[in-house]
């Protein structure tokens, strides 16, 4: 199914606002591929956010909550919901704190050896 005007438009949108605030941006090459794939990726450091954009009635998307309960940053955005969108796009990540100990094993390998 190809993408008609109206979402190419906001889709084009949501990819200038992303760039504009440091994203890159992933967008599958066919349009709508897959109906579980995600509009567009967006990767900034150690941050990747995973949208579905769509037009019309709003439908649940349970590509999202599935997303979203594995632990990963998803959402389902309409045009209405721009402001929302902004707001995703310029939070900072949440910073993972992980105890030295962790780290120290990680660094020494799964043997000892300082190999990991």
């Amino acid at each position: 199914m190809r993408l008609q005007p109206a979402q190419l438009q906001w889709n084009e949108r949501v990819m200038t606002e992303a760039r504009k605030h440091r994203y890159t941006v992933f967008a599958p090459q066919r349009e709508n591929q897959r109906g579980d794939d995600p509009s567009l990726i967006l990767v900034r450091g150690p941050r990747v956010i995973m949208l579905w954009l769509r037009m019309g009635r709003r439908k649940p998307l349970p590509q999202v909550d599935r997303h979203t309960a594995a632990g990963r940053e998803a959402y389902g955005f309409w045009p209405a919901d721009w402001p929302l969108l902004v707001r995703v796009l310029l939070r900072e990540p949440d910073r993972v704190v992980v105890p030295l100990a962790a780290r120290q094993g990680a660094q020494d390998g799964a043997d000892g050896d300082d190999v990991a």
